[in-house]
């Protein structure tokens, strides 16, 4: 294993988002993971988990425990490991819980809200002191909260994914891909008796459509829209963007399109090609 999170924290201070954070950066999360099981699972979850996110915070009922399992991964993966504890001022919290209408986890103890948040607070103070990350999300909104643990986490690899996917407009537009292009307006090689039985993968297909007039310009306008939109959708979190290239029968024009920005964009990003209706 190279990398292990432990995740606690106050209820309604933001662990959800930073868990969604770090499924999109490669983790296997588990959330509300029992602390009397870490002795028995968390050896055999590292055999072939690189990268691992646990949630242990005041729903297990066992912070007796938790301070033991603090302790026992300190000493066992010290070199791997980052407690991130995440807070907020009460009155925050308090219109957290008011607005997603949902009941903190002591309240089961017939405390009001306030009780319950300043009684969670208490329970977790030696849990505070032992994490080496806390963060106030008081002013954070998710997006910011997101942010700032990239910035905490820079040590690991992003991995951006492009996913390409060539069609044909006659079997139907893809419902999977964020953005669609469409290349019918460059001429057909379905109509090219040597190219009719070939696909843009071909040698053939790829020096007919580069020896057609705009294909070249075409080219680098969409490695520019394509490579604005990464950036923008990193900027907001996500970690994967579809787009989709449509011809008419999805064998010629909008596999070689595919193919060729394949190949631009691969080094950069982690990228997947499919050919839906190649036959």
């Amino acid at each position: 294993m190279k990398k292990l999170i432990l995740l606690t924290g106050m209820s309604g201070a933001g662990k959800s988002t930073a868990l969604g954070l770090l499924e999109d950066l490669g983790f296997y999360c588990i959330d509300n993971f029992p602390p009397a099981l870490i002795n028995k699972l968390l050896p055999v979850l590292s055999i072939n988990i690189d990268n691992l996110a646990l949630v242990i915070d005041i729903r297990s009922g066992e912070l007796n425990k938790l301070e033991d399992v603090v302790n026992f991964l300190k000493k066992k993966y010290s070199k791997i490991l980052q407690i991130i504890f995440l807070t907020a001022k009460k009155d925050v919290l308090i219109k957290r819980f008011a607005l997603t209408r949902r009941n903190h986890p002591l309240s089961k103890e017939n405390l009001s809200l306030e009780k319950a948040i300043d009684e969670e607070r208490k329970q977790l103070a030696p849990i505070l002191e032992n994490s080496d990350v806390v963060i106030d999300t008081s002013n954070l909104n998710p997006h910011q909260l997101r942010e700032k643990l990239k910035t905490i986490l820079e040590g690991l690899t992003y991995n951006f994914s492009l996913r390409i996917v060539s069609f044909g407009f006659k079997y139907g537009i893809p419902l999977d891909v964020d953005f669609v292009f469409d290349v019918r307006f460059f001429p057909n090689p379905f109509y090219v008796r040597n190219l009719r039985n070939k696909t843009g993968k071909d040698k053939e297909v790829k020096d007919f459509m580069y020896n057609t007039e705009g294909v070249k310009d075409f080219m680098d306008l969409l490695e520019k829209i394509i490579e604005f939109s990464i950036k923008r959708y990193e900027t907001e979190g996500r970690m994967e963007l579809s787009i989709g290239i449509g011809c008419t029968g999805g064998q010629h024009r909008s596999v070689f399109f595919a193919e060729e920005l394949g190949k631009q964009f691969s080094g950069k990003y982690i990228v997947n090609i499919e050919h839906r209706d190649v036959v």
